[in-house]
Parts: C-alpha cells; structure tokens; sequence
C-alpha cells in the first residue's frame, strides 16, 4: 500500500553552516576584474588617442566615469566573496551566492556523475581551484564553486568519490538480497 504523508515541519537552509571561501578568493577575484578593466581602459586610450573628436567630447565622461566603474566594481566584489559560501554534509554539497539576488544551491552527492577540478593561471599562483560537479543528464556544471583551495577541491572530490563508491556498495548489497 503507497503512503505519502505530508511534511508539516521542513528543515530550514538557514541552519546549514556554511564554510567561506578560501582568504585569496578576493584577491583572485579583484585581479580577474583588473585583468578585464585594464585592456578596456587601454582601447579607449587608443581611441581617444586617434579620435581627437571622440576624445574632446568623452574626456570628462571617461575621467571620471571610468574610475567609479572600477571602484564600484571592487567594492562590489568585496561584498560578493565575503557573502559566498560553501557546506559539504553527509548527502549533499551546498553553496550560496548572491548580494542583490541570493541563491543557494544544495546538490544531492547521489545525482554527481563526475568532477573537473580547474586551475587557471591566477588560481595556480594562489594555490586556488575551481570545482565543477555535474549531475545526470546536464551538458554543463550543476554546482560550480570558485575561490576554494585546491586542497579543498581535492578534498571534496575525494570525499564525492567516496560517497558515490559506498553507494554502489549498499545497492548492489540490496539487489544481491
């Protein structure tokens, strides 16, 4: 007989303990932004410098404008990283994001098909990594956490991988009863 009773206290997201991110996150971070903003602040040099009308009309905008968009742009990424978080329980793998818009993210370790653990250029001078887990079905990343170190990416692949072989264990112990 199919029962389905209906849940009338469900546990909270707000009680999981969320562990921050690595303390290079920021400036991995910061860099990756100076890595974007230094070439476009470059091109409108160039332009400015063979525009002489483009420059005598935006000169003021882009004195000005430039430097608050890169101030606002690493105040805000100080504010993200510091409210990123992550949380690797017995069953699943969370993470939250967000300053405007907060999001939190709680992956079951029994859907992960595989792992990639990324290191650019910047991570690797840091001794940071990325994480990408991918559940069934997905073409790209369902959980993607940047800002860990790599040990800990190493770490909770491990752990991932333990996970899913204790699994296989106790289903192939319920098909063989």
């Amino acid at each position: 007989m199919f029962n389905n009773q209906q849940i009338m206290d469900l546990p909270k997201h707000s009680d999981i303990s969320f562990k921050p991110l690595a303390d290079k996150a920021l400036l991995h971070t910061q860099l990756s932004s100076l890595l974007f903003y230094i070439p476009l602040i470059g091109a409108l040099i160039a332009v400015c410098y063979f525009n002489e009308a483009f420059a005598n009309n935006a000169q003021t905008y882009l004195l000005i404008g430039m430097p608050i968009l890169v101030a606002v742009s690493m105040a805000y990424n100080i504010i993200s990283v510091r409210l990123r978080g992550f949380a690797v329980r017995n069953h699943d793998i969370a993470f939250k994001k967000g300053v405007i818009w907060q999001q939190v993210t709680v992956l079951p370790l029994a859907r992960v098909q595989h792992m990639e653990i990324h290191q650019g250029p910047i991570e690797r001078k840091l001794s940071l990594a990325s994480i990408k887990l991918f559940s069934a079905g997905g073409v790209s990343a369902d959980l993607q956490i940047s800002g860990l170190t790599h040990d800990d990416c190493k770490n909770m692949r491990q752990f991932v991988q333990n996970y899913r072989q204790d699994d296989a264990t106790t289903q192939a112990a319920l098909v063989d009863e």
